[in-house]
């Protein structure tokens, strides 16, 4: 090729990528074909806190995936796999972005906290969040407004949290909006986990989605949930699932070519219902993840201090375990584990 021609080439390559906006997340600014970490200030009257992030900025225009880990600070699985994907991803590759929430809750993180913040609310259930409120509603705020607004996709990446017993499996959360559900649907089976729940008892009020995934999907961003690991653990294989996971999501988009482990044929989960502790006292398990139980079966007792037992917890249905609390503490209201009823056609 002639060298003028060749310069041309470069200059008009120089002008769409000068063309091309910067992606900005918090305080953290990444210019077509940069990645860059850094933070998103949660700053409030109580107590102030710093999220990391990644952004990761194709030099070409294409989808924005939102990878959100560690909503709750105790679910480590996600938190561990997308540090390891950082350098897996190639701006310079990439028809989009991705953004890299790495740990979306550090006060429970760093203060190894199961369900509840320092304000003794669920970060995921306080969307879409009050820039005003404690620091699980401004968290919330601030992810509902710099990641699922700049994003055109949501992963939102749990694990059974720290007392969680759980198998792997995901979340399909239809709202009655075709191009979004089938949009989500499809990023499930890319995903790779092959048990899925179908909720659809979501809320759909703008106002109060209450969940990451819902405040993405109420938006009009297909959005995902899934869950691999627990009990506060990082073994290999949970970890992994995560990463090849968000590695296929990002293939699936067309953001940047991975290696793919899409599903072809799931088990879906049409009916689930989380079983809740009816009073306060000591949890002690007759059953454990994946097993499957008949309606009216023991799944566990509620003890006091001293031995008695409160009360038993049954099946309320026949179906499988898809997790179970493991440790003993339980207060009256918080979860002992879910059932799930697979579908037959």
């Amino acid at each position: 090729m002639p060298l003028r021609s060749t310069l041309i080439l470069l200059l008009l390559a120089t002008n769409v990528v000068a063309a091309r906006e910067s992606l900005t997340v918090g305080g953290v600014t990444a210019r077509p074909g940069e990645k860059v970490s850094g933070w998103m200030d949660i700053s409030g009257a109580d107590a102030a806190t710093k999220i990391p992030v990644t952004v990761v900025h194709g030099v070409n225009p294409g989808n924005v995936l939102a990878l959100i880990a560690g909503t709750h600070g105790s679910e480590y699985t996600a938190i561990i796999a997308l540090g390891q994907l950082i350098p897996k991803l190639d701006p310079s590759r990439m028809k989009g972005s991705v953004i890299l929430v790495h740990m979306a809750s550090p006060t429970m993180f760093y203060g190894r906290r199961v369900y509840y913040g320092l304000d003794s609310k669920n970060p995921n259930r306080m969307f879409p969040g009050d820039p005003n409120g404690t620091v699980s509603e401004r968290t919330a705020h601030a992810l509902t407004t710099q990641v699922i607004d700049k994003s055109t996709h949501v992963a939102d990446m749990h694990c059974g949290d720290g007392n969680e017993s759980l198998r792997p499996y995901a979340y399909w959360m239809p709202i009655g909006d075709d191009r979004v559900d089938d949009a989500a649907r499809e990023m499930l089976l890319a995903f790779g986990l092959d048990h899925i729940i179908i909720d659809r008892e979501r809320p759909k009020d703008p106002k109060k989605t209450l969940y990451t995934s819902t405040t993405a999907m109420v938006h009009g961003k297909p959005a995902i949930t899934v869950e691999s690991g627990g009990m506060g653990l990082t073994d290999d294989v949970s970890v992994a699932a995560q990463e090849a996971g968000a590695l296929s999501l990002i293939n699936h988009l067309g953001i940047m070519d991975a290696p793919s482990v899409r599903v072809s044929n799931p088990v879906w989960y049409e009916k689930s219902e989380v079983l809740r502790a009816p009073v306060t006292g000591v949890w002690r398990p007759v059953v454990d993840k994946m097993q499957t139980v008949a309606k009216g079966a023991l799944i566990g007792r509620i003890l006091d201090p001293f031995g008695k037992v409160l009360t038993e917890i049954r099946a309320p249905f026949t179906g499988e375990m898809m997790y179970v609390v493991g440790t003993p503490p339980t207060t009256q209201g918080e979860p002992l584990g879910m059932i799930a009823v697979p579908k037959l056609d």
